[in-house]
């Protein structure tokens, strides 16, 4: 059954251009470098251009592991760590049911 994570974070404001630069190649490698990722979408808020949203999908909970353990996932994490405005707040993990798309 597929599994979901999503976050929030808050990125300092003199950081933006990069850390967008960087959720990209992120968000890009996920997808094409593990069998095990879905989808991996980055969305920011209207009212805040500072603050993220991550809604990523992975085949299972194990694949998500994997995903963990990616050398560019520790590499994004280790240089994007300054950026960060607070801390990430992690939303919840779940089993998804049904996902009709167009």
């Amino acid at each position: 059954m597929p599994y979901t994570v999503s976050a929030i974070l808050r990125v300092k404001k003199r950081y933006l251009n990069e850390f967008n630069k960087r959720i990209r190649r992120h968000a890009r490698n996920s997808v094409t470098k593990e069998p095990g990722c879905i989808s991996f979408e980055v969305s920011v808020a209207d009212s805040d251009p500072q603050k993220f949203l991550l809604y990523e999908v992975y085949i299972d909970e194990d694949a998500f592991k994997t995903h963990t353990e990616m050398p560019f996932m520790i590499k994004h994490l280790k240089e994007t760590a300054v950026m960060m405005d607070g801390e990430l707040e992690l939303l919840s993990f779940w089993s998804r049911v049904i996902s009709p798309t167009k």
